[in-house]
């Protein structure tokens, strides 16, 4: 019998072991081949309805932050009859404050806070005349439901629900009825009035305007609307600051565009995304 000869056992181990880490290297040859076709096939692949949506419900739950303040409250906003806006509210200021506890009542806040509330922007109007300022605010939540939770918390909480003269107060029903004219949003809330101190959306004074004298203590009236993740609050008061109930005579109509500014301000931020996913700005 022929033994091998000394290191001839070494190197058919070392044969071995190659032959071994080759086939090794192949397999993960392979595995990396198929990986590569399948990230491959996945980059190819459109987005899914479902990627899609969840792509433009993010856009839009951000245009608080991505827009201009100057394109949420527009320097003008028209208001009156149905198909006759003839009057006009003129922008005096923007606030430069967004924090949710800045913009709302503490009750409204605290509501607000629970629900994951990302921001607070407020702008005030006045009329031609600068007899009538309205504060208009943007309360942006994460969703539709958490803004839609904050709505009904707002409306059932007693500082802000509607009462007529002699009646027991009933939460979000329409005072005046002028919220029917409005233009038909998803899920609108009623007209919420106030008085005295209490409210929801805190006014915003502009110094050195006509403007500057609408306080907190100045608001006779809060009405808003919900759609999408955005409420929109706003309210009213007379321009010499004057407190709720400080007059003879009771003159709601004079407060009657709030509810339609509000609309006018929340329309624009819930018109659907159009969705690109090939446009670097998306994430599909």
């Amino acid at each position: 019998m022929q033994l091998p000869r000394p290191g001839a056992s070494g190197r058919l181990g070392r044969r071995a072991g190659v032959a071994g880490l080759g086939a090794l290297a192949a397999g993960g040859l392979a595995v990396a081949v198929i990986a590569a076709g399948q990230a491959r096939a996945e980059l190819d692949r459109g987005p899914t309805a479902a990627e899609r949506t969840a792509a433009a419900a993010t856009a839009l739950a951000l245009r608080w932050r991505t827009w201009p303040a100057g394109q949420i409250f527009p320097a003008r906003l028209r208001y009156g009859p149905t198909g006759r806006p003839g009057q006009t509210a003129l922008r005096m200021g923007i606030s430069p404050l967004t924090g949710c506890a800045a913009g709302l009542d503490p009750v409204a806040g605290a509501a607000a806070a629970r629900r994951g509330c990302q921001a607070v922007l407020r702008a005030t109007y006045t009329d031609q005349l600068q007899g009538i300022v309205w504060t208009v605010g943007v309360v942006a939540f994460r969703g539709p439901g958490d803004a839609a939770a904050f709505v009904r918390a707002l409306a059932g909480s007693e500082p802000l629900t509607s009462r007529l003269p002699g009646t027991r107060a009933q939460a979000g029903v329409v005072r005046h009825g002028y919220l029917r004219t409005l233009p038909a949003l998803r899920t609108p809330l009623g007209a919420l009035v106030i008085s005295g101190r209490t409210g929801g959306l805190r006014a915003l004074a502009v110094p050195q305007s006509g403007a500057g004298l609408f306080t907190d203590r100045a608001r006779q009236l809060v009405t808003g609307w919900q759609q999408g993740p955005y409420a929109v609050l706003a309210t009213a008061g007379y321009a010499d600051g004057r407190p709720a109930r400080a007059g003879l005579e009771e003159r709601p109509s004079v407060f009657r565009p709030a509810g339609q500014l509000a609309a006018d301000v929340l329309a624009p931020l819930v018109v659907p995304v159009p969705v690109r996913c090939q446009s670097p700005q998306w994430q599909c």
